[in-house]
């Protein structure tokens, strides 16, 4: 009996001992110092002011661009459209950079705050560059200019870009069923943030730079914008850093955009999926450097725009071909070494191995519909570099006295794109789902965006026939931005193509967000958003060669030239792009299932697809929250 007892206190000592070593460590949510009633705006609240003030910085320099460089700068309309469609090009892709430093290196706040006042610094050099002083020495503010845009808001902007949305949500206690309800609000708020910043750099900002103001001289009109974007840059990092006691700072630990860019290394020599994925990325990144010398460059443009296209089509084939098959080795499954050496890398035992093999097998499977998406970033990105060319040869004036800035037109965006996510939500989601029996698909969705892409694209192409055949305004009347002759085509004409883009973005980007999101493993899904703004970049590097090699037909007074064969060349290619998505997206059977309904996902082999249910989602306490990451359009939700 003393044996069964001390067997029995024994037995009871050891389950205590297990019962505290199983007790789960209090969350990061529950070691909050201060219980906030309200984390939406107790908290988040600064994270929101931030986000509206960085995009009004963004926009108000963004806005006024291409005007600067043709007006103060001297620079020609195709050297203009070229450079700011590359630098789009490069705040798309310094997200990757943004996102790889946050989450394995520095945290998210440190991140942001770095590179924060790197984007000061930029809005800083640009207003000194716009002040008349400086623009009498050209050579001089060329080079302010050039380093402020590129070196430093480039890099600025794209870092923060992906870490701000993320470090709000990470705020919220997925536990918490009150906290969760509320990070769904925060993301409508984040939207309305970036939209309202955009309305006002588009409306009264736009104004500003070509026409100053009651105080505002107009040959200090861009001086003044963007030392306003200086200082709402300024005001910005102030409301992150008043709220940071309140923030909860998730530490740097994941490793899974390393994990990715090590698997396809490591498979590269055993695999031809692997190895053709790997080139094209590298193609991306050659046909982006390509594309920057172009820019810069007075002769040869065309040959390096040109090769610079070839390289991003291959490219795009090489991941939408390889994309589609399997990245795993059979010889993995034989492994019973803890390591083996493949080119001189340490690869990890088998089964771990195996694992890391089946998660990025899951990325790569979205790689095809990524590459479909940088044609579209094509069309998109024309609405701040040649539809605002094409609108400034309208007829602009509102009174004999006064004109519509032609960049302000672009304010049509994200009005356009706040009127219709919730008419498509609320009223033709629910009537196609009661005419079809079953709601709409991701794949019917972006195939429906990019078949009104390429429309767009003919459709601007002959607006811009008639446009030209309209003829001059009597008196030789000039665009105040750009110098340009008007036309007799009132300027509001130009709105259907900017409501029309607009539509596509809400059909294909908000389509896109769920895709990138639900496709991939947790761990990865903000490495899959970071490849989703990288498609973006590309999109952009696209119009930059488009723009360089049409050169020739895009002279400054669009009246003596064809810039309308860019838009057949484009609307062409996107017509391709559609049927292709198609066929490819039908033999994958990707993104069959309705968002929001019953999301599909990839199984762990990549080649079968499974349902899952909204509360499967919901279960997984994702802190990266990356679904609703910010591109740099104002629609981003």
């Amino acid at each position: 009996m003393a044996v069964e007892a001390a067997l029995h206190d024994g037995a009871a000592s050891t389950s205590d001992e297990e019962d505290k070593a199983s007790a789960s460590p209090p969350s990061v949510w529950d070691q909050r110092p201060t219980k906030y009633k309200s984390v939406l705006w107790s908290v988040c609240g600064y994270v929101l002011l931030m986000e509206l003030a960085e995009r009004l910085s963004y926009y108000g320099i963004n806005q006024g661009l291409k005007n600067f460089m043709q007006m103060k700068l001297g620079w020609s309309a195709v050297s203009a459209n070229s450079l700011k469609s590359t630098w789009t090009s490069l705040v798309y892709m310094s997200p990757l950079m943004g996102a790889y430093i946050a989450d394995e290196k520095w945290g998210r706040y440190p991140t942001i705050t770095t590179f924060g006042m790197l984007y000061l610094v930029g809005d800083g050099l640009l207003a000194v560059a716009a002040h008349p002083s400086v623009l009498a020495h050209r050579n001089v503010a060329e080079g302010i200019f050039i380093f402020g845009l590129f070196g430093c808001i480039g890099l600025g902007t794209g870092a923060i870009k992906s870490n701000v949305i993320t470090l709000g949500a990470d705020q919220f206690n997925p536990t918490d069923a009150s906290e969760t309800h509320q990070k769904a609000t925060f993301f409508s708020y984040f939207y309305w943030c970036i939209n309202f910043g955009a309305a006002f750099a588009y409306g009264y900002l736009a104004s500003l730079s070509v026409n100053g103001s009651s105080i505002v001289p107009a040959d200090l009109g861009y001086f003044a914008c963007f030392a306003i974007c200086t200082c709402v840059m300024a005001l910005a990092l102030l409301c992150l850093r008043l709220g940071r006691a309140r923030y909860i700072q998730v530490p740097p630990s994941s490793d899974a955009m390393s994990q990715l860019v090590r698997v396809l290394w490591q498979r590269r020599t055993r695999n031809v999926a692997a190895s053709r994925i790997v080139w094209g990325f590298g193609l991306f990144l050659l046909s982006f450097g390509l594309n920057i010398v172009a820019a810069v460059s007075v002769s040869g443009r065309v040959v390096l725009s040109l090769l610079a296209g070839v390289a991003s089509s291959v490219a795009i084939v090489c991941w939408v071909v390889y994309g589609q098959r399997q990245i795993g080795d059979d010889d993995d499954d034989n492994v019973t070494h803890d390591n083996v050496i493949v080119d001189n890398v340490s690869v990890k035992t088998s089964s771990s191995a195996r694992e890391d093999t089946d998660a990025v097998q899951k990325v790569v499977r979205i790689l095809p519909f990524a590459a479909f998406t940088i044609v579209w970033g094509c069309v998109s990105d024309q609405i701040d570099a040649n539809f605002q060319s094409i609108t400034q040869q309208c007829d602009l004036r509102l009174t004999a006295t006064t004109q519509v800035p032609g960049a302000m037109l672009g304010i049509f965006d994200p009005l356009a794109i706040i009127v219709l996510i919730p008419v498509l939500e609320s009223g033709v989601y629910p009537l196609y789902e009661r005419i079809a029996l079953s709601p709409p698909t991701a794949f019917g969705k972006t195939s429906a965006g990019l078949a009104l892409a390429a429309f767009w694209m003919f459709y601007v192409g002959l607006f811009e026939i008639v446009r030209r055949r309209s003829g001059p305004v009597d008196g030789n009347v000039r665009d105040a931005g750009s110098g340009s002759p008007m036309n007799n085509l009132h300027w509001a004409w130009n709105v259907p193509q900017y409501v029309g883009v607009a539509l596509c973005e809400c059909l294909i980007n908000v389509t896109a967000y769920d895709i990138f999101y639900t496709e991939v493993p947790l761990h990865l899904k903000s490495t899959a958003q970071a490849i989703n703004l990288f498609t973006v970049s590309m999109g952009s590097n696209f119009t930059s060669i488009f723009t360089l090699a049409f050169g020739q037909y895009i002279p400054n007074d669009l009246n003596v030239g064809h810039v309308e064969y860019m838009f057949f060349a484009v609307g062409t290619l996107a017509l391709v792009n559609v049927a292709a998505y198609i066929v490819v997206m039908r033999r994958m059977q990707f993104g069959m299932s309705a968002s929001g309904y019953g999301l599909v996902a990839a199984s762990d082999d990549g080649t079968e697809e499974r349902t899952i249910t909204v509360s499967d989602i919901s279960s997984d306490a994702d802190r990266d929250t990356a679904c609703s990451s910010d591109d740099d359009h104002p629609h981003s939700v």
